[in-house]
């Protein structure tokens, strides 16, 4: 398996994002430790041993070693495969074999493009300043120190999915111009790492809250006033109408009685 994997051995530096990692198909090879720790970056392996470069630390792979094939046993495989922008990780041979033969990296980016296309397809609802200003407040209650910028908003309102929008600079520069626009009314101030809620900003959201209150009493008011209207012009209407079927069409006995009074005694 470990000469399968060296077939579409990764080079020393691998593109994480954009384009150039849309192509990518590559495996980085390690050996770990009982410890976990990764020791050995795999380049090549022949009849007799494994060779490649050795760490100290786990993260930096800089001495050329070689392991003998029979001291394989002592450490643990651990294979990295970058493919279309995504990395997949499995640690031993069988579920290398498994992702292998059941192709789950292909299926697992296939089903993601799928749900992303559909997610490109939907209209996002862009959020007003009061609403963005009322998410900052509460994620600065929950943690003291909060910060945002305009890629935080967008991945907590609409999912890490925005980021291969179409249009995601023109969300980017909503936003950005959202928060600036708070920053200028004395909502947020700059922090060490983005915008960071000011004192001023709960008065700004209980002044919004008591207009938007007012505005509904009001409203409901209005809606009463106009059923009421609607009630008081029935109640009307049917009077109205009875009085007219009154004088109209009389009733039975009074048109028998007029008939008897123009037959005479």
């Amino acid at each position: 398996m470990i000469e399968t994997a060296l077939e579409k051995n990764a080079p020393t530096l691998i593109p994480t994002s954009g384009e150039r990692a849309e192509k990518n198909d590559v495996y980085a090879v390690f050996l770990t430790d009982q410890a976990g720790v990764a020791r050995l970056v795999v380049d090549d392996i022949n009849d007799t041993e494994i060779s490649g470069k050795w760490s100290l630390n786990g993260k930096e792979f800089t001495e050329p070693r070689s392991i003998p094939l029979s001291d394989l046993s002592q450490y643990r495989l651990y294979i990295q495969h970058y493919f279309r922008g995504w990395a997949f990780y499995t640690q031993g041979i069988w579920q290398f074999v498994r992702n292998r033969f059941t192709r789950y990296p292909h299926w697992k980016v296939k089903i993601d493009d799928i749900l992303q296309a559909r997610f490109n397809r939907k209209e996002l609802t862009r959020r007003d300043r009061m609403k963005v200003l009322a998410h900052i407040l509460a994620a600065t209650i929950e943690k003291r120190s909060y910060e945002t910028e305009e890629t935080d908003l967008l991945t907590r309102f609409y999912s890490a999915r925005w980021v291969h929008r179409p249009d995601k600079d023109e969300l980017m520069t909503y936003y950005r111009l959202l928060l600036e626009s708070l920053k200028a009314s004395g909502d947020l101030a700059d922090g060490r790492h983005g915008f960071r809620l000011n004192p001023q900003a709960l008065n700004t959201i209980a002044d919004f809250e008591q207009e938007d209150r007012r505005h509904r009493d009001n409203y409901l008011t209005q809606r009463g006033i106009f059923w009421l209207t609607i009630v008081v012009m029935l109640g009307g209407l049917i009077q109205a109408g009875a009085a007219a079927y009154g004088a109209w069409w009389p009733k039975p006995e009074a048109q028998k009685a007029q008939v008897q009074n123009a037959d005479g005694p």
